[in-house]
Formats: structure tokens, sequence, C-alpha cells
């Protein structure tokens, strides 16, 4: 672990000093506190269900105690990677927090590939939607899982497990995730797609694109996303938008998009 520009970097999984202090969390859920228009809480990481079921009680039960918060997701992909985290011990501490009409507790993972869809992974989230826990996939789309209709199938699988599709994303704008990024226009187009195969409860209609210092914007909201320019090599220039301009001082944030011939080309070969 090392600080650049007062920001911590992590190197590797779960390197001392990674894990957010006490004083930390505490401090975050202060902030969350004295705003009463946040009502809903993401719990992420790295990944919260490494923490032991006593430190996952507490951080849920300090949340529990502010009356504006109504729904607490809890970003994970033990299910995948680890899915004999998901006892029944820690589902039902996620159940403790649960009061049906006043606050959802909810799970969300990332499982890109069929081959990720395991019997295990059924069992454990038939596991949590026993005891009220819901769970939803958000699908980072990559160059790897974007070739025609391929993001269909595991949509499929996840929803006869019992995962809802929540949204699907591209992956953050930045140079050393290039490899993995597909230009914007390939991740619409795999809506169109998604609308012809997979009609009702298997559909995911939000695409975002995931923007340093700003986030997830969903491309559907035409208030978030301007095409500036088309660039010598073929890429297009966006202006991203945050929504929270509106509220709050914050920049838009210029983003260079794949070029599409330099990503059909990477198809072909």
């Amino acid at each position: 672990v090392k600080r650049h520009r007062g920001l911590l970097e992590i190197k590797r999984p779960l390197a001392p000093g990674a894990a957010a202090s006490r004083d930390a969390i505490l401090g975050a859920i202060d902030f969350i506190a004295r705003r009463p228009h946040i009502h809903e809480v993401l719990v992420t990481g790295g990944d919260p269900l490494v923490l032991s079921d006593r430190r996952i009680a507490w951080i849920l039960g300090r949340l529990s105690e502010i009356p504006h918060v109504e729904r607490v997701r809890i970003g994970t992909r033990t299910l995948v990677t680890m899915p004999m985290r998901i006892a029944r011990r820690l589902c039902g501490v996620l159940s403790d927090f649960r009061v049906p009409g006043r606050r959802e507790v909810a799970v969300v993972t990332h499982v890109e590939h069929p081959m990720e869809v395991t019997p295990e992974l059924a069992a454990v989230v038939d596991r949590l939607r026993l005891h009220g826990i819901p769970v939803y996939n958000q699908l980072v789309f990559t160059f790897f899982v974007s070739r025609r209709f391929e993001a269909a199938w595991p949509r499929r699988l996840l929803r006869r497990c019992g995962i809802e599709p929540d949204y699907t994303f591209n992956t953050k704008g930045k140079d050393e995730t290039r490899a993995y990024r597909v230009p914007i226009a390939r991740l619409l187009l795999q809506l169109k797609e998604e609308a012809r195969l997979l009609p009702g409860l298997a559909r995911t209609d939000a695409a975002v694109y995931n923007l340093p210092a700003i986030g997830k914007n969903d491309l559907a909201s035409w208030q978030h996303c301007d095409l500036v320019s088309i660039l010598p090599d073929g890429s297009r220039l966006y202006e991203f938008h945050p929504w929270e301009k509106k509220i709050a001082a914050q920049r838009t944030y210029l983003a260079a998009d794949v070029p599409i011939l330099d990503y059909l080309n990477r198809l072909e070969t």
C-alpha cells in the first residue's frame, strides 16, 4: 500500500493497511447521517465480505441507526470466487437489518461469463433469497465478453439462479484498462440485441459508462453525455456531465472512446 497525491493505492489483495480503519468508517457514516437526501448506501471496497461477520454487523448496525437510509447494497464477488463465505450465519447477519417496508439489504455481484455461474453460486443465491436478501448482477462489459449476443447467455443463466439484472457498464475509461474497453456504440448496440433475445424479466435496460472521479453515468440520460468531436484515429471525444453539478460544484469529464475500427480489427484477430 502506498500513497500517491493523497490517495491510497492498493497493490495486492488484503494488503496490510488496505482495509478502512474504524475512524474512517465512522467518518463516512457520519457524512451520510448529516445528509438526509442520501437514501441508498453502497458498502463496497475491495470486497466487504472478506470482513468478519462481527465487523459487517457493526457497519450495518451503524447504518441502520440513520433514519433516512432506505437501502444498503453490498458489492461483492464472493458468490463467484468464494461461495462458501455465504454461510447461513452471514445470511442471518444481513437479514437482521431488514425491515420490510422500511429498509432493504441487497447483495450486488459481478458475473461476466457463463463459466462463473456454478451450482455453488446458485445454492448461495437461494440461501440469501430465503433470508429475504435480493441479489443483483452488474455485468462489466469488457472486450472479452462483447461478441454478438455473448452477454445474453450469462444473463439467462443468472436469471434462472434468481439473480436480478441490474445494469451493464463499460470499464472505467483509463489508459491502463484500454485492453478491456469497448466502444460506447458497442455497449448501446448490445442493449438492442438483448431486447431481441431477452424479453421480460431477464433484460437489462441500463447501460452505464464508468468514469474516474464521476462514477457510473447512465448513457440513457441525455444530459449526462455530449459528443464533442471525432479525433483523427476515429475515436469519439465525449464530455460527461455529473448530475451533481446542479447542486454542487463539480467538473465535467472529457473522455476519448475506443475507436470502432480498432475494436473490429481486434475482434477479427
